[in-house]
């Protein structure tokens, strides 16, 4: 029965990881090169990301620099990112494009932070779900008589403690998320 505390240990970790990917993308008014890493733009007949095609930095607070390997994708880089909707400036510099992320007004932030905490309630319902596949698990053994009850009680405790340590964890990755936001 310990495979289901680790099964549900390991997709509880892919819930959390898969919220930390999704907010990781929110833009805190600091140039951030997750931003437009995986943007993808077509080049070559195919979709590619431009963190697949040219290097990305970070000059400064409030803009990127991304400079293509194939000066020859400079224009479609370029499209793709206005055409994402990130609300940035593109400037396409000849050799490199120069992304300008204007100041986030305040009532943008507060869009944001909520977009977070709405990202964040989501994560927990999925968390919840993978609680629920365990909890049932345990039952269907119980009934089925390959544990006993003082067992399933005590699996059931521990997919709980489990669950809410994971919890914890998502709710300090969205407070910090929004302090940077706030910031």
């Amino acid at each position: 029965m310990q495979d289901v505390i680790k099964e549900s240990k390991d997709g509880l970790e892919k819930v959390k990881e898969f919220f930390e990917n999704e907010i990781r993308s929110v833009r805190t008014g600091r140039a951030n090169a997750m931003l437009v890493e995986d943007i993808k733009a077509d080049v070559y007949g195919s979709s590619m990301r431009v963190k697949d095609m040219a290097s990305i930095t970070i000059p400064d607070a409030v803009s990127i620099l991304i400079i293509p390997w194939d000066k020859g994708n400079l224009k479609a880089i370029e499209n793709a990112i206005q055409a994402s909707n990130l609300g940035v400036g593109v400037v396409n510099m000849g050799e490199n494009i120069r992304v300008t992320l204007p100041e986030l007004s305040l009532e943008r932030r507060e869009e944001m932070k909520k977009m977070v905490l709405k990202k964040a309630e989501e994560t927990k319902v999925s968390m919840r779900n993978v609680r629920r596949e365990a909890m049932d698990a345990v039952k269907k053994a119980e009934k089925d008589k390959e544990i006993g009850e003082d067992q399933s009680e005590r699996l059931e405790k521990e997919i709980q403690q489990v669950l809410d340590r994971y919890i914890a964890e998502v709710d300090l990755i969205a407070e910090g998320k929004n302090k940077e936001i706030s910031s």
